[in-house]
């Protein structure tokens, strides 16, 4: 580490002197001297005299840069049609880059080329590949561009070849980070890369981290099903997009309609004049958009990137999709969704893996460890070694983030730190109040270890949630367990400051009970925007639009307020707490007449760029459908309402017994939803084929966000699973019928286990 950390303080600055390198780094110079001496005798670092410059008396202090063995990294993709490797400095400069047309199909002589490459170099630190496959554990799934690698770990059989690390990634995931660090994804947060070559790829950056899904193989949009009788896809699937809209499809069409081979050169060209091709090409587009409305519904981007040979940003295809975004997306998602064409003229993937290799140097783990210690600090941490302690720091609070209960010796095997150092900083730790002593989670064989967890705050923690029943309130203690619950009957209605008001009574009669160390969080049935914490102008719920649930209610209240949508909180919850425990990517489904989804990639609940992530329940099911409340046809939502079910509904006797009209008198049903759950409680077999056919159609529209976010885990939660495990059993078969192979082999699908109060402790959860 800190090797690491000289290494990175003298590329940073180019040119240093031992002197600043001791105020850099906060190490003693005594530290410092010795590993610049080891530094240097490795060739690591070179030592040259500096020139004067008349800024301090005396002799010059000599300069420290990088020596003739600081080395490079090598950055490669392979593709259908060859190899191409790029080799830059530490600086990130390309020193050389090379196309070799090899045959790709043979592994073997692939990674054979990459090696002849990276071995005629210098020193190399790192190594990054990118492969136009899907790859989960370190092994290549199968694929339609490079199907003779299904089953090779590349990264092992590239490193025994080289002798150092190598890192394989899929190459669409190569291309967003290149767009992100060098094109027009700079400075977005949420983006979807598409690019549409020999296969259809995607890559996704999710509240700026790179999503890898919980099997490594998020982004499989090019087997997204598009049409169920439609062409045979190698995964074994029936009309996947790939078999519709991949650059050999369209050219195929081409070539058909005008006797021979059409490149895509000409292909591009073609449509700018041929009203056939432009049709061709707009179909695919509108093709290719479809899916992106639904991801757009789904993840809620602020920026669509598309790349490939036959993307131009005054083309056809791109026309296409955004006629289809326009179309099938909600109106805020399209006004905040950008669709942009790569400008890095295809090298965005070899920027990537370049980019990628960088950041695995010693050189950029010491640059990370700085940052890690950059934040505003009394005065007294600028005593020798006290950044490398602050480094440390942070690593232990880290490893402990979301963990719980810990033993000091795992601690030791998370962080790599020596044991002498853990124990130290624990204890310092401890004495500033931010880890405490606690139980093991659970008893373990052999001499105990000291367990510590992060210090639980001592205020009361309170969710409230607001649903159709009224407002449900649950009272945690510091560390979420929870001390009480109630529920206050409210109903529902066309004007929501009601129950906010209500909500902000109960929320400032439990202050008062609590004390003013109590914190609150509240859900509601909308999304609201990460940032601003206001609900859209336009959302599809008049009653939540326009305004900040938070700032309302903060006022009633006299103290900030926290408001999350409430399927991102049963997201959270059924994550940290109910089924989904020890899964952190998860994607849960509110199954009733309101369908949402909340998702949680990579332990972090996913929000979107303004708030709107997981709004299936608007996700087209046919253009030619029942109205929605949202103002179009054919929302999933639509066919889950009361009235879709209304000819199973009509003159049928409940479980209960008593004529339909009797007891809808007596009120023993409020909505048709709960006359529809009771028959299906009661063992009526068309209520409980109903909720069947439902979970079937949910699955199937949600296939697509799972085949691009690859989830381990799909909770089913909502009013229908009440009625037993239907509406669960219809989603699961959907999935494993639609998804893409590699999506679905690592899947489960289960009933969620919080019940109705999944909402409420999310809540409580995100204040934790």
């Amino acid at each position: 580490m800190r090797r690491d950390l000289i290494f990175a303080a003298v590329r940073e600055a180019g040119r240093i002197s031992r002197a600043d390198l001791v105020r850099r780094t906060g190490m003693a110079r005594m530290t410092v001297n010795s590993l610049v001496a080891d530094l240097l005798a490795a060739g690591v670092l070179a030592e040259e005299a500096a020139a004067p410059t008349g800024e301090r008396a005396g002799r010059p202090a000599r300069s420290l840069t990088l020596g003739p063995a600081a080395g490079g990294v090598v950055g490669a993709v392979i593709s259908a049609d060859g190899v191409r490797v790029a080799e830059a400095d530490l600086t990130g400069s390309i020193l050389d880059e090379r196309h070799h047309h090899i045959d790709t199909s043979d592994p073997v002589t692939a990674l054979d080329a990459i090696a002849s490459v990276i071995t005629g170099t210098g020193r190399v630190w790192s190594t990054v590949a990118g492969l136009s496959a899907p790859i989960s554990g370190g092994i290549v799934q199968s694929s339609s561009v490079l199907p003779g690698w299904a089953g090779i770990a590349p990264a092992a059989e590239l490193s025994r070849r080289v002798g150092h690390r190598v890192i394989v990634r899929n190459d669409a995931d190569l291309c967003l980070l290149g767009e992100v660090g060098y094109g027009v994804a700079a400075g977005h947060q949420d983006v979807c890369y598409l690019r549409v070559a020999t296969g259809i790829g995607c890559g996704l950056l999710l509240g700026g981290v790179v999503h890898h899904g919980a099997t490594g193989v998020a982004g499989e949009i090019g087997h997204v099903q598009v049409d169920e009788t439609g062409a045979l896809c190698h995964c074994g699937n029936r009309g996947c997009l790939e078999t519709i809209a991949s650059p050999r499809q369209i050219l195929a069409a081409l070539e058909t309609g005008y006797g021979a081979p059409i490149t895509a050169e000409q292909a591009v060209e073609l449509a700018r004049t041929d009203a056939t091709a432009e049709r061709i090409m707009a179909d695919a587009g509108r093709m290719i958009g479809r899916v992106v409305a639904a991801l757009a519904n789904g993840i809620n981007p602020s920026l669509v990137v598309l790349d490939g040979p036959l993307i131009s940003s005054d083309g056809p295809i791109v026309s296409g999709v955004v006629e289809s975004l326009h179309r099938y997306a909600q109106p805020e998602v399209v006004e905040s969704t950008a669709v942009r064409v790569s400008a890095l003229g295809g090298r965005a993937a070899l920027l990537g893996a370049v980019g990628a290799a960088l950041r695995a140097t010693p050189a950029a783990r010491g640059e990370r460890a700085f940052a890690s210690a950059s934040s505003p600090a009394p005065s007294s941490v600028a005593a020798p070694g006290r950044r490398e302690r602050l480094v440390r720091r942070e690593m232990i609070v880290e490893a402990l983030r979301g963990r719980g209960s810990t033993a000091r010796s795992d601690l030791v095997k998370i962080t790599r730190l020596p044991r002498a150092a853990v124990v130290d900083i624990l204890a310092e730790l401890r004495h500033d109040g931010v880890v405490e002593l606690c139980a093991p989670a659970e008893p373990r064989a052999g001499r105990p270890s000291p367990h510590f967890r992060l210090t639980a705050g001592g205020g009361r923690l309170i969710g409230l949630a607001l649903a159709g029943p009224g407002i449900r309130a649950v009272v945690a203690d510091g560390t979420g367990h929870v001390e009480e619950s109630l529920t206050v009957p409210f109903p529902m209605s066309n004007d929501s400051h009601p129950i906010l008001r209500a909500t902000a009574e109960m929320a400032r009669e439990l202050f008062e009970r609590h004390g003013p160390e109590a914190r609150i969080a509240v859900s509601v049935p909308s999304p609201v925007h990460p940032e601003t914490g206001r609900f859209g102008a336009r959302s599809v719920l008049p009653m939540f639009s326009g305004f900040a649930p938070a700032e309302e209610i903060a006022t009633a209240v006299g103290r900030p307020v926290l408001v999350e949508n409430n399927a991102q909180l049963a997201a959270l919850a059924e994550m940290r707490r109910g089924a989904a425990r020890g899964s952190r990517d998860v994607l849960y489904l509110k199954a009733d007449q309101h369908t949402g989804a909340g998702i949680v990639a990579g332990g972090r609940m996913h929000r979107g760029a303004i708030g709107y992530a997981g709004e299936v329940g608007h996700l087209n099911v046919r253009d030619i459908g029942p109205l929605c409340i949202c103002g179009s046809r054919g929302c999933l939502s639509a066919f889950l309402t009361p009235a879709y079910f209304g000819a199973l509904l009509e003159n049928r006797p409940s479980a209960g017994g008593g004529s339909p009209g009797s007891q809808l008198a007596a009120g023993i049903f409020r909505t048709g939803e709960d006359r529809l759950l009771s028959l299906a409680s009661g063992g009526d077999r068309p209520a409980r084929r109903a909720l069947l056919d439902a979970g079937r159609l949910i699955g199937r529209i949600v296939a697509p966000l799972c085949d691009v976010l690859n989830p381990g885990v799909v909770v089913v939660g909502g009013r229908f699973v009440e009625a037993g495990a239907f509406v669960v059993d219809g989603v699961r078969e959907a999935l494993m019928r639609h998804c893409a192979p590699s999506a679905a082999a690592g899947l489960k699908v289960v009933p969620a286990e919080l019940g109705s109060d999944a909402e409420v402790l999310g809540a409580i959860e995100m204040l934790l």
